[in-house]
This record gives structure tokens, C-alpha cells and sequence, in this order.
């Protein structure tokens, strides 16, 4: 009798999470989304995460660490660790900035290439992001993002 008291209890705090949990849904969609670019781009060698940095190091002028962390909502760890593997594949370099003395990252040439090459199939893996969230899904994420993305934030939502 305790035992099913427990469990009805249970159960009973655990059904909003189950129905109503932001997170839960965000975390779900979040792993099905980068699933699908994640896949389109392994055949070149390079994950999100990756394309996402080199992006943004492609859009800088003197990205660091710090700025990439803060504009893509990344640990550092995890950029750190990303800007190290993608220097080890010569697609990124590691300076010293002018005025700051900090490091600053920049794309290089084989950078640019795998970038370039992964395009299309960025693309196709738009499209099919696209087709899984539908059009009212599309919308709804440009609107609540571009309060948080800085980076192509002038464009129609």
C-alpha cells in the first residue's frame, strides 16, 4: 500500500515534467536537429559544433575564445577543445591579438575548403531541419533566437 502511494505520488509530479517540460522538448528537438547536420557533414570531416565555430571565427576579425564561447552559448571547455582538434586538421590558427595579448583565432585556407565543401550538404540538412520543424516551426525558432544570435540577426524573421 506505501509503495503504490509513493508511486501515485510519483507519478503525479511526474506527468507535468512529462507534458509540459520547455526543456525536455528543447533538449529532444535539439538532438534530432543536430543529428540530421551532424550527419550531412561527417562525410567532410566536421561536426555542428565545428561548423558553427568556424563560422563564427569566418565572420571575426579577431575571435578568441571567450568571444566564440559567448556569441554561440558554449562552454569554453568545449570551444577550446573544438579549436584544438580543428588546429590539429589546419583548418583554424592561433595568434596573438594587437592589442590584447589574447589569443585570437582565425580560419585558414584548408578551413575556408572544408567550409566550402560541406556547404551543400549544410543545405540539404536545412532543408530537412526544416521539413521536421515545419514552417510554423521555422518561424517561431527565427523569432525567439535572434533575441540570443547576433550573427545574421539583421535578417527578415
Amino acid at each position: 500500500m506505501v509503495d503504490k502511494m509513493r508511486t501515485h505520488r510519483l507519478r503525479r509530479q511526474a506527468e507535468p515534467i512529462a507534458q509540459e517540460c520547455i526543456a525536455v522538448r528543447i533538449r529532444l528537438l535539439n538532438r534530432i536537429i543536430t543529428n540530421i547536420y551532424d550527419t550531412a557533414m561527417r562525410p567532410f570531416g566536421i561536426s555542428l559544433n565545428q561548423a558553427s565555430i568556424l563560422t563564427v571565427i569566418a565572420m571575426s576579425d579577431d575571435a578568441g575564445y571567450g568571444d566564440i564561447s559567448r556569441i554561440l552559448y558554449m562552454e569554453k571547455s568545449t570551444v577550446s577543445r573544438n579549436v584544438e582538434r580543428m588546429k590539429k586538421k589546419g583548418w583554424v590558427a592561433i595568434g596573438v591579438g594587437d592589442e590584447t595579448g589574447s589569443a585570437v583565432i582565425t580560419i585558414t585556407p584548408a578551413g575556408e575548403r572544408v567550409l566550402q565543401q560541406a556547404y551543400g550538404a549544410w543545405v540539404e540538412a536545412q532543408k530537412e531541419a526544416a521539413r521536421c520543424l515545419g514552417p510554423d516551426g521555422v518561424q517561431a525558432l527565427k523569432k525567439l533566437a535572434v533575441r540570443y544570435w547576433p550573427m545574421g540577426s539583421d535578417q527578415e524573421t
